[in-house]
């Protein structure tokens, strides 16, 4: 198990940043996000791929994953066909790069904008996922869907795309309790073969409120011993990624919960 840390939770601009943040915390990895269609872009520039090469170096933090967090700014992979398409191509470009440059894992979230709430947008983001898994197949790239949906609809999504390698579930503690799902029923369910990555994080929950995230690890109300006795009970061994609050303090706090995290894998 290797523990890694977003770039948010580093309040990190740039993946050069990003790396230089993840170093000084002592993590051993870190997930860059393309928050805006801007950052996007850049996955489709010629040299970018050899850029986040040169920033894994050896002795320092690797690159675990990419989250293309700029598809929650409109209905990316549920809405229109043109916007669809135009979406599918960004995810191509990133598993391009992806290909390049040896991260076996790309975050496609459905939050915002892009977020699964009918049949109907289920069944186009099923038919997008069953598109681009060929193209992640061939590359060697898994997507890792991070979603609202709950056991049933993601099990709906994985056969909808057969047997493949590429399109698992990208696994959340923190979203898991705000939606009042069992993180370790769900982990056990979906097994090795539907796990792609996991994002550590807590979450408070007050009656007659929206959940509260700006918690560090420890300090919320989700079981994480139950969620590491799940993971370990699959086998998993990948990585485990840090998304928690930055806070006036982003270095202190993420050393802080990376040695909470590092605990509690060590222990169990």
């Amino acid at each position: 198990m290797r523990i890694g840390i977003m770039d948010t939770a580093l309040a990190a601009t740039g993946p050069e940043q990003a790396f230089e943040l993840a170093s000084r915390a002592g993590a051993e990895g870190v997930e860059l996000t393309y928050a805006t269609n801007n950052e996007a872009r850049l996955l489709a520039r010629k040299g970018h791929a050899a850029q986040l090469t040169a920033l894994d170096k050896p002795g320092g933090p690797h690159l675990a994953s990419i989250c293309l967090g700029m598809l929650n700014s409109r209905a990316s992979l549920i809405g229109t066909d043109e916007q669809i398409a135009e979406s599918k191509k960004t995810v191509e470009s990133a598993i391009s790069v992806a290909a390049e440059i040896g991260v076996s894992v790309l975050l496609v979230p459905f939050f915002g904008k892009n977020v699964i709430e009918v049949e109907k947008e289920l069944q186009r983001a099923a038919d997008s996922l069953l598109d681009l898994s060929e193209p992640a197949e061939n590359a060697g790239v898994v997507l890792g869907v991070e979603s609202t949906l709950n056991f049933d609809q993601q099990e709906f999504l994985l056969n909808h795309v057969g047997q493949t390698e590429s399109v698992k579930m990208y696994v959340d503690t923190g979203n898991a309790l705000a939606r009042k799902v069992d993180f370790a029923t769900g982990v056990r369910d979906l097994g090795p073969a539907g796990v792609a990555q996991v994002h550590l994080k807590d979450v408070k929950l007050t009656e007659g409120e929206p959940p509260n995230y700006d918690v560090q690890l420890g300090e919320g109300d989700v079981d994480f011993q139950a969620a590491v006795r799940a993971l370990q009970a699959i086998g998993y061994d990948g990585w485990v990624i840090l998304e928690t609050p930055p806070g006036d303090d982003p270095i202190t706090l993420a050393k802080r919960n990376l040695a909470f995290a590092t605990e509690l894998f060590e222990t169990k």
